[in-house]
């Protein structure tokens, strides 16, 4: 008998086979929108899967929610390195869609076979950037994800989230689907809970505007609203007291309060803190429910909810305390708590008033803290601001996986499972959940190095090679051949982060200056691997380094948290003028512009403002450019129709191209949502001016400077661009890679007419 999954796996197949016959370019929009559907129907899905063309011509996110979480072990290696990149395949066409999926690739060790497409504006040529854990992208909200919990609905794994952008939204974990938003609170939301309220399954959410909103988690409709607090309310969290179910909230107004389920009503106000209550975890001693609260004013303290009473302050933390959890190890009850100070504290919960464990090892601050079980043993999770997640064993605090690939701070993580396999959820500001197979290792064997967040990258020729030097995090500037990202050698002597580097030619050999957070400059001979000069006066972080001629004197341009520029000789390593830049803050970027005949250095402020000075003293007074609103971060020069300008990126989100004759701006770029990082230019006579940016929202983007035309590349963590002929060179938080723009060698003008400006 014809059942109908037999007809399901019949119309796949049939589809499938007209479309590779017809060649996929080719394939029909139902082919492309329904050909996974009837496929998943028909039991053959992972078959399907397993065809490269078919994961670039069908519509992303239709199959990205039939391929589901991707933890379905008969998925081929194709279709879970397509989940790992879903979200940055909508809005694209096949040709970028490719291109993503082969940089996803290239990232991973895994040849896909696609060849370079004719239709696409950009293509990967390598890739050193750190591989990831397996992990699905769950994208929707539209601002920073603040808080994950997950939970069951008529056993359906679900998780609740909680973002910046006001809204609650419920996910089928299987599937990756929205299943909800919730809207209603005024201001963003800081804390989801989900489990039964007044046995209904609900989920609670707290939010800035002051409030405690419960939802029915089968519908969607909002049940109550929990007023009382006068600040914002930052954390919300169920459970009973003396057999009651209750509600427990801490909020901004340093108060934690306890609600009766049943009524609504405020059974009690716990007050003594001196500053907003940050966290709440539930826990027991003996038969008492305790609370153990974290508060930005540094301390952890531990509550008798039953009489309201302060058992314990605990004051170990040097800085805000942001996160608490509460478990078991050995038999005891134990909690974790996390903050500003970058430590993980373990206490013992009964009595303990000294730690008995303390983990280090955070870059920033510890966000969010969970605490499971993970194959058997008893695990903590971490969130922080360094972007990782940490999973760490709670027997001795050993790290047992960190996960990569938030591209921003992780705010909120839980612990759970899906359908058997132990999962790891977080939320970021970088406005992404992403759900972590935790079964197994998949970064082994890949990756020999050390995480690499890469903070600024340049290129220079040597000969008939192309250099690539970076900087970054880890201390080091590294040389690497540009044809294929191998690397060449390490340049060890900056103590900590190296925020900026630029590369040239002196004298026949090729040279890079670079600048770091222990305040100095250094000059490298990059042929022979030598330090030429240590040039000192800052007082402060380095934040960028350009590198300038005037009357054949090769110069140094420096800028940083000390309010200077300053210019450097550096055939002598000595320094020559100290420009202040005015305002008194941060100088964030700098560059070398203007006229051969009167170069300027053109430099980003913290007032918003763009200043240029020219290089010859006695040339008169700096430019001040004013038009940004915000931070100004990034700087680039160039020559568009004859004329010098200046681009700019700010944290305002807006590109600005400035006349640097006339100190007038010419034209405002529009596109980018979030702070722009990165800017570089190139100058070629097929294009003239062609602009890359690079953004905290998750895109690279190719403008043409005279009509605002553009194209976005969803590249994620970019921090830093290097433009020579049509490669780009892109330093991101996970490393660096090199990209080839419009390969099919039509010129820049033809694409940005061909394609109306991407958002």
């Amino acid at each position: 008998m014809t059942t109908k999954a037999d007809l399901e796996r019949a119309i796949a197949r049939c589809l499938h086979g007209l479309a590779a016959a017809d060649g996929w370019e080719h394939a029909n929009a139902y082919t492309a929108h329904y050909l996974a559907l009837h496929a998943r129907a028909g039991g053959v899905l992972a078959e399907l899967a397993g065809d490269v063309n078919f994961l670039v011509a069908a519509e992303p996110e239709v199959l990205a929610n039939t391929l589901g979480a991707g933890l379905d072990p008969t998925l081929p290696d194709s279709a879970r390195l397509f989940l790992r990149c879903a979200h940055r395949l909508r809005g694209q066409r096949p040709g970028e869609r490719a291109a993503v999926l082969v940089l996803a690739a290239l990232e991973h060790g895994v040849s896909l076979g696609l060849p370079e497409r004719p239709d696409a504006c950009w293509w990967p040529l390598w890739s050193r950037v750190e591989p990831t854990a397996y992990h699905r992208v769950l994208s929707g909200h539209t601002a920073a994800v603040y808080a994950v919990a997950l939970g069951d609905l008529d056993g359906r794994p679900v998780a609740a989230t909680g973002s910046g952008d006001c809204t609650v939204r419920i996910w089928d974990l299987r599937d990756g689907l929205a299943l909800r938003v919730l809207e209603g609170h005024t201001r963003g939301v800081n804390s989801v809970a989900l489990g039964l309220f007044d046995d209904t399954p609900s989920v609670l959410s707290a939010g800035g505007d002051g409030t405690v909103r419960v939802w029915n988690l089968r519908t969607g409709a909002q049940t109550h609203v929990l007023e009382g607090h006068t600040h914002g309310v930052r954390t919300v969290v169920l459970g009973y007291v003396a057999g009651r179910p209750v509600v427990v909230t801490g909020s901004d107004d340093g108060t934690i309060r306890v609600w009766d389920q049943h009524t609504c009503g405020m059974v009690r106000v716990l007050e003594g803190h001196t500053h907003g209550v940050r966290c709440v975890a539930l826990g027991h001693v003996g038969d008492i429910t305790v609370a153990v609260v974290g508060s930005h004013d540094g301390a952890v303290r531990i509550w008798d909810l039953h009489h309201g009473t302060l058992l314990r302050t605990l004051r170990r933390h040097t800085g805000p305390v942001r996160s608490v959890a509460v478990g078991r190890l050995d038999g005891r009850a134990v909690f974790a708590s996390g903050g500003g100070d970058t430590r993980v504290l373990l206490w013992d919960l009964s009595e303990g008033t000294t730690p008995l464990r303390v983990v280090d090892g955070y870059t920033y601050g510890v966000n969010s803290i969970g605490i499971g079980a993970n194959g058997g043993n008893l695990v903590m999770l971490t969130g922080s601001y360094d972007t990782t997640v940490q999973l760490l064993s709670m027997s001795d605090g050993t790290p047992l996986r960190v996960l990569e690939g938030h591209s921003a701070g992780v705010r909120s993580v839980s612990l759970g499972t899906l359908d058997g396999i132990p999962v790891a959820v977080s939320g970021s500001y970088d406005s992404t959940v992403r759900v972590w197979d935790l079964s197994e290792d998949e970064t082994s064997g890949h990756w020999s190095g050390q995480p690499e967040w890469k903070r600024s990258v340049a290129t220079v020729h040597d000969g008939d090679r192309c250099l690539v030097v970076t900087g970054g995090n880890d201390r080091r500037v590294q040389v690497c051949d540009a044809r294929d990202g191998r690397l060449l050698r390490e340049l060890n002597g900056h103590t900590d982060w190296v925020r900026s580097v630029a590369a040239g030619e002196m004298d026949g050999t090729p040279v890079a200056l670079t600048g770091g957070d222990d305040s100095t400059v250094r000059m490298w001979d990059l042929r022979h691997g030598l330090s030429l000069h240590v040039l000192e006066g800052h007082t402060d972080w380095v934040r960028s380094v350009a590198l300038a001629r005037l009357d054949d004197v090769p110069l140094g341009l420096t800028a940083g948290n000390d309010g200077t520029v300053r210019i450097w000789d550096l055939s002598r390593g000595e320094a020559v003028r100290v420009l202040d830049a005015g305002p008194g803050g941060p100088v964030y970027a700098v560059a070398a512009g203007g006229r051969p005949d009167a170069p300027l250095a053109v430099a980003g402020c913290d007032d918003g403002t763009v200043r240029a000075w020219p290089l010859r003293d006695g040339d008169g007074p700096p430019l001040v450019l004013r038009g940004h609103s915000d931070w100004v971060r990034s700087v680039a020069c160039g020559v568009m129709d004859g004329t010098p300008v200046a681009v700019t990126g700010g944290d305002d989100g807006t590109v600005r191209v400035w006349d640097l004759r006339r100190g007038a701006s010419v034209r405002v770029l529009e596109g980018h949502g979030d702070s722009v990082y990165a800017v570089a230019v190139g100058d070629g006579a097929e294009r003239g001016l062609l602009v890359v940016t690079g953004s905290q929202d998750g895109t690279v983007r190719l403008w043409d400077p005279r009509t605002g035309s553009h194209i976005v590349m969803p590249l994620t963590g970019c921090t830093g661009l290097a433009l020579h002929g049509r490669t780009l060179t892109v330093a991101t938080h996970r490393g660096v890679l090199a990209l080839t723009l419009f390969p099919s060698a039509r010129p820049a003008s033809e694409e940005f007419t061909a394609r109306p400006p991407q958002s």
